[in-house]
């Protein structure tokens, strides 16, 4: 009788196991199909950048890349017939009787995602290696971050503007009690920066660049 529950206890024991391992195969398997699935998704979708979008990044673009590393001032855009972008980086030199004379530092032929050519040397070209479009919420942090490797100070508030051309312009602040317990802001700086980061400190009338 004694056996008979042992060899009963052991066959429910080997069941059990059985069981669990079963389980955990499952489990494994189910993850790793939607871990598969979803990096197939993520790779199909690719980010559609506006022409003034495209036209920052290529500034940024031409900074991070020529060896002056120098910052185009301006970028002339033009949409071609097949859904693509022209974008001229320039910098007007001299305006006489209206008519302006600009200097050109690149030219590139761009699609909405970002990658296209240089014109000049005809090779492909990816802006998205080397800039990226922020949303104001990242530009706010951005601009914090940059703040306290200037200043060694990381100013606790940052509200952002949207201006008529595109920009933000960020300001930098703490809350301040006085004596009274009467609340104000202190403000740190203000700054005015494309979507990727770039432009200038408001307060001192100096170029920023923003980004890590």
């Amino acid at each position: 009788m004694i056996t008979r529950r042992i060899s009963i206890l052991i066959a429910v024991l080997i069941l059990s196991f059985s069981g669990m391992s079963v389980h955990a195969d499952t489990t494994v398997t189910n993850t790793s199909q939607t871990e598969a699935a979803g990096t197939g998704k993520e790779h199909s979708q690719k980010r559609v950048y506006t022409a003034k979008e495209l036209c920052c990044m290529a500034q940024y673009y031409y900074k991070r890349t020529s060896r002056s590393g120098y910052y185009p001032p301006e970028a002339a855009c033009k949409k071609l017939k097949d859904g693509s972008y022209q974008i001229v980086l320039r910098e007007l030199v001299s305006k006489e009787n209206e008519e302006k004379k600009y200097k050109n530092y690149a030219r590139y032929t761009l699609k909405d995602d970002g990658s296209g050519k240089n014109e000049k040397s005809g090779k492909a070209i990816d802006l998205t290696r080397y800039s990226k479009v922020y949303t104001p919420e990242e530009l706010c942090k951005l601009a914090q971050d940059y703040y306290y490797r200037m200043y060694d100070f990381y100013p606790p508030n940052a509200d952002f503007k949207a201006n008529k051309d595109g920009t933000y312009t960020i300001c930098l602040y703490e809350v301040i009690s006085d004596d009274e317990g009467t609340e104000h802001n202190a403000t740190c700086g203000w700054l005015t920066v494309n979507v990727c980061g770039v432009g200038q400190d408001d307060m001192t009338l100096t170029p920023v660049d923003i980004n890590p």
